[in-house]
């Protein structure tokens, strides 16, 4: 599966495909087109803080944290409503619209990308395999400032929040997030495309052995 970049990334095709029930209720365009308005807020306002360290506060990363992790949870719902047809049952898309759990739309990533068999492919910078996958999809899910903030007044560590995003390295953070939104999407192209050159016809089963390879060039 060939990576692509930020600019890489196109509209999705609407129109192409036959209605069926789906989380988004055929607003794919528009949630598009917000994630990456949300991305690109994130990587400027990275760089901003970057290039302008002195001025940054302990908690001048989190809106980052905040844009990126909602941009996640889009394109983990974006994949799973393509690649669920694969499953032998399809996630909800009630519950896929409703959720906000990274860990439990990483969960079923994995799922799909085992079915389909595309283990060695779904990789990326940072990412070798689902289990480096679903680490980093756990990291950014603990990320959150206010659950954080909660956990150490718990703890009673009152100055425990503030000191980890001192530290926190906005940069890598970017760029690793990055990669794996562009990993997302060329995975659900891939999926949606393959899924309309076997066809929707009644009664198929996907199985795993059949000479199945992802179709993004």
């Amino acid at each position: 599966m060939k990576k692509t970049s930020a600019g890489a990334i196109s509209r999705p095709k609407t129109g192409s495909r036959s209605f069926r029930e789906s989380w988004h209720n055929g607003g794919d365009t528009e949630i598009f087109l917000y994630a990456r308005s949300l991305r690109l807020a994130a990587k400027t306002l990275a760089g901003t803080l970057e290039a302008d360290q002195n001025a940054r506060t302990d908690w001048d990363v989190c809106p980052v944290v905040l844009l990126y992790r909602e941009a996640l949870e889009l394109h983990l719902k974006s994949l799973v409503g393509e690649g669920s047809n694969f499953l032998k049952k399809r996630t909800d898309p009630i519950s896929l619209s409703g959720t906000h759990s990274l860990r439990w739309l990483a969960q079923i990533v994995c799922q799909i990308i085992r079915t389909v068999g595309w283990e060695r492919d779904f990789t990326c910078e940072g990412v070798s395999s689902l289990a480096d996958f679903s680490a980093l999809v756990n990291e950014v899910e603990c990320f959150d400032p206010v659950a954080r903030a909660i956990r150490s007044s718990r703890a009673g560590g009152t100055n425990s929040v503030s000191q980890y995003y001192r530290t926190f390295n906005i940069v890598q953070f970017a760029e690793a997030l990055d990669g794996l939104l562009d990993l997302l999407d060329v995975t659900a192209d891939g999926l949606a495309a393959t899924w309309d050159q076997r066809g929707e016809a009644s009664g198929t089963e996907f199985n795993s052995a059949d000479d199945f390879k992802p179709t993004i060039q």
